[in-house]
């Protein structure tokens, strides 16, 4: 099999790009339905990707229907309309999407009892650090800062380390990115929720100080019922697919 040509990716950047380079082959036909992508290690070597960014690419164009994985066989492109190419940077918003929503799932499942756990082994550095981050996403909404709401995961960090289950901090740690992520497309797409952002924090600050776990524990699966509505909102507007669109631009 020839060498694929693809373009290199100039600098380190997230999977997203890697489908990009992918999708761009098949629109200009390099790459034809049936045809076998390039293994892993050559396309890391192509575009100048690690490995578990390539591995994730792969995976997020099979879920969409793209390609196809066949154990120890490889990925082979799939027949695809012609309608999903024209709007290929619809496939990145539903990858961002369904990411956020699949780490929502997690975050109900380790972040409520780690909440509750908080509100019970919480000791005084704790809650001074979680009144510093909650401070943090008050000043920054006060200032009208663009990235305010990209203050709270320091906030939902600082509970995982209340705690005090180190297994618990290394699990939450890699949702914070997504956080940050879908924070900067509400933040774009949605204006009342920034409304929404101090009073949320402040309620589970308020419960973890009060040592009232139940009350706590709840609080956190409301929270994160509103920002599983805030996603779907942001994520089906057209502000919501520019904000992802240019996020995904290579500079």
């Amino acid at each position: 099999m020839a060498p694929l040509e693809l373009t290199r990716i100039k600098r380190s950047t997230v999977s997203e790009l890697a489908m990009e380079a992918i999708l761009a082959s098949i629109r200009q036909g390099t790459l034809r339905p049936g045809d076998r992508v390039p293994p892993q290690r050559q396309l890391v070597d192509q575009l100048g990707l690690s490995r578990p960014a390539v591995r994730e690419a792969l995976r997020g164009l099979a879920s969409l229907g793209v390609i196809e994985i066949l154990p120890g066989r490889g990925a082979f492109v799939r027949h695809v309309s012609p309608e999903t190419w024209v709007n290929a940077e619809s496939l990145f918003l539903l990858v961002e999407r369904e990411s956020l929503m699949h780490a929502l799932e997690v975050r109900q499942i380790l972040e409520v009892e780690a909440i509750g756990l908080a509100a019970v082994r919480a000791n005084a550095d704790d809650l001074a650090d979680l009144e510093r981050n909650l401070n943090r996403i008050e000043h920054a909404l006060s200032s009208e800062a663009e990235d305010a709401l990209g203050r709270s995961p320091g906030f939902h960090m600082a509970i995982a380390k209340a705690a005090h289950n180190p297994v618990l901090v290394t699990m939450v740690k890699p949702f914070l990115r997504l956080m940050a992520r879908g924070a900067e497309v509400i933040g774009q797409c949605i204006p009342e929720a920034r409304e929404q952002e101090y009073p949320l924090h402040y309620e589970l600050y308020e419960s973890i100080i009060q040592r009232n776990a139940d009350q706590a524990k709840e609080r956190m699966r409301h929270h994160l019922h509103v920002a599983h509505e805030l996603i779907l909102r942001s994520f089906g507007s057209g502000e919501g697919r520019e904000a992802i669109k240019n996020s995904l631009k290579i500079e």
